[in-house]
């Protein structure tokens, strides 16, 4: 488990709401690496008709009536999620923890109904000094970002998501330009 202080919580925040005005009222939602504590679902929690958070961090729960938790190692594939059930499905600063991103996102596809979007974050390679900077002082998880795998360029993350059939991509930057938020449409 990651020790999250407050700027790592803050910044939760902020990633959170970068995608809130992509999730429509009414719709069901997979949170891929949720975390230990659902953040992004419970914030959703009255918009949402159903949601599944996974994450190693959880155990098999329900959380209440509408939010269901899954324990999942996310380097283990099938995901413990059903085929096209999920209107939208999420991960939020996930990709550059992934050891196999491409399956993962394959994952992602399969779960989502024709039409549905995956909504992503993940920090971008400007971001990488300053985040491993802030780490070595202890203003951010040491353990969260020594686990960052890879800083995704929005080119590669393109090319990621148009591989495993997304289209209607938009990817743009926010936080002056360290984080990267993308948008895709399964067909």
């Amino acid at each position: 488990m990651y020790f999250e202080n407050r700027i790592d919580s803050i910044i939760r925040v902020y990633r959170t709401k970068y995608v809130l005005p992509h999730i429509e009222f009414g719709t069901t939602i997979c949170d891929i690496g949720c975390g230990a504590n659902p953040f992004l679902l419970k914030t959703i929690n009255d918009h949402i008709t159903k949601g599944i958070g996974l994450d190693y961090l959880v155990t098999n729960s329900i959380y209440n009536e509408k939010i269901e938790l899954k324990n999942a190692d996310l380097s283990s594939i099938p995901l413990p999620i059903p085929d096209t059930t999920f209107d939208v499905v999420t991960m939020l600063a996930v990709l550059e923890h992934l050891n196999n991103p491409n399956a993962v996102i394959q994952e992602c596809f399969r779960a989502l109904k024709p039409k549905g979007k995956l909504i992503l974050t993940t920090p971008s390679p400007a971001s990488k000094p300053i985040l491993e900077t802030m780490a070595k002082l202890n203003f951010i998880s040491r353990q969260g970002i020594a686990d960052h795998k890879h800083y995704f360029s929005a080119k590669e993350i393109t090319a990621l998501l148009s591989k495993d059939g997304f289209t209607q991509i938009k990817i743009w930057h926010k936080a002056l330009g360290l984080n990267t938020v993308a948008v895709a449409i399964k067909p």
